[in-house]
């Protein structure tokens, strides 16, 4: 995978267990796709990990005290948890629906306080840290030309890191230096935001809370961290500076970001009124559909959001979704009546499917590469299914259902039940009646699976059912 610190792709070389630190959002507001994409791709990764024989432990913070934070507090006349909890909850619920499984834990800010107090007076005691008078006691900040290696993670010149500060502000050594706490100020006040500490009242600085979240759940150093481009600067870079400062060593292997979500070629942003919410796009399209769409380009390019791009990936979705149906339905047939058919072997082909569709994933997570096999699949699927023994279906459908499982496809999916004998001679009947032009009587059987929960589906090799969604 292409590493951000080195800025090339190395071999992932790792241990049993692989520890995993991905950064989460920011809870002041609903989630947007953007956030879906981070999420969804490291969900990805994850799973591809476990299947390769791997434990994952998964660590993803909530910032759950901040400035957006406070702000929405005080002019919802809310507290600064009240407004957090409410929308990590929200967050949760539209993971659900993108199959993105909850963290090993999630860490909160505000669970963390003394811990990162501790982390705090360690970077002033080992001279890494200065503290200057605040508002309501005293603010401490990170010093970054104690560390010489600052800009290494993000590659900037000192002249593009000097550029990109825009807190100026006479009580800093360097235009650089960044916060590591900061005193109360009286919308903190408002909104509860403040906690004791050795400088008085105050809150964390942004960064901080990472490098001691990540220390205390994963150990340093651990094997990957994550999270959407534009944390690499200042977030990462900062959290980089701070870690190697506590502990002495690099305090990551690997860094791994995804770019951005775009719209008409422009990143999403507020200023711009861009921001696609990701409940606003569950109200037209299913949360899988979604999820196809989030790995339809490689995470690290950008993926450009539009209507016609989510018709397609439903389009797409809805074509792989009827090859896994049209096998369980022949299973469900073979099962019921019996097998009278001379079959193929198709055991070459799908391990051929199969061990491509992994190679696509040990190359950078080339999910694109991987969905256009699983699409090859597909279509072998759908030309070869009715020629296939009861073994061979069955070997067929668990291998496909395992490639989308990886991807975090079909979790819900519900097996086709095999038909109790009253409901197979029905079948029979019906088909008879067919026969006989006895349109009648064929579509009231249909009509009496109907009520039972079933749609039947007349093929050239017979009846087959599925049931209503």
């Amino acid at each position: 995978m292409f590493n951000t610190f080195t800025k090339r792709e190395e071999e992932l070389k790792l241990e049993k267990t692989v520890r995993i630190y991905v950064c989460g959002i920011t809870a002041y507001d609903y989630s947007h796709i953007g956030h879906a994409r981070t999420s969804v791709f490291f969900d990805t990764l994850r799973r591809f990990l476990e299947f390769r024989g791997h434990r994952v432990i998964y660590v993803q913070n909530f910032t759950d005290v901040d400035d957006k934070i406070v702000r929405r507090a005080v002019a919802e006349g809310k507290t600064q948890r009240e407004i957090a909890e409410r929308f990590i909850e929200e967050y949760f619920r539209d993971m659900e629906a993108l199959n993105v499984r909850k963290a090993n834990y999630h860490p909160k800010v505000t669970d963390h306080i003394r811990d990162i107090i501790d982390a705090v007076q360690k970077l002033i005691e080992k001279g890494y840290a200065y503290e200057v008078e605040g508002e309501n006691g005293k603010d401490v900040y990170f010093h970054v030309p104690s560390f010489p290696t600052y800009g290494r993670l993000s590659g900037m010149s000192l002249e593009e890191l000097n550029r990109h500060r825009i807190e100026p502000d006479p009580r800093k050594r360097d235009v650089k230096d960044f916060a590591l706490w900061k005193s109360a100020k009286d919308e903190d006040l408002k909104a509860k935001a403040v906690f004791e500490s050795p400088w008085g009242l105050g809150r964390p600085g942004w960064h901080i809370e990472c490098s001691v979240m990540s220390a205390k759940y994963l150990g340093v150093p651990f094997d990957i961290h994550g999270g959407g481009r534009d944390l690499i600067f200042p977030h990462h870079e900062n959290e980089r500076a701070q870690s190697y400062a506590l502990f002495g060593v690099e305090p990551v292997r690997y860094w791994i970001h995804n770019d951005f979500v775009t719209i008409r070629g422009e990143k999403m942003s507020k200023s711009l009124g861009n921001i696609v919410r990701i409940r606003d796009v569950l109200q037209r399209y299913d949360g899988e559909v979604l999820r196809y769409f989030l790995i339809s380009a490689h995470y690290r390019s950008p993926l450009d959001y539009s209507e016609k791009a989510l018709e397609r990936a439903r389009k797409s979705y809805n074509s792989l979704k009827n090859s896994l149906e049209l096998l369980d339905m022949e299973i469900a047939a073979l099962k019921t009546f019996g097998e009278k058919r001379n079959p193929i072997n198709c055991h070459t082909e799908v391990d051929s499917f199969f061990r491509r569709f992994i190679e696509a994933l040990d190359d950078d997570m080339n999910t694109p590469k991987a969905l256009a096999i699983l699409h090859e699949f597909s279509t072998f699927i759908n030309k070869n299914v009715s020629y296939m023994s009861l073994d061979e279906l069955e070997f067929c459908f668990d291998r496909f259902k395992q490639l989308c499982w990886i991807l975090g496809l079909f979790e819900g999916y519900q097996r086709i039940p095999v038909l109790p004998r009253e409901l197979a001679e029905l079948i029979v009947e019906r088909e008879i009646a067919r026969k006989e032009r006895n349109f009648e009587k064929a579509d009231a059987i249909r009509s009496k699976f109907k009520e039972m929960g079933y749609i039947l589906i007349d093929t050239p090799k017979g009846t087959r059912w599925k049931l209503i969604k």
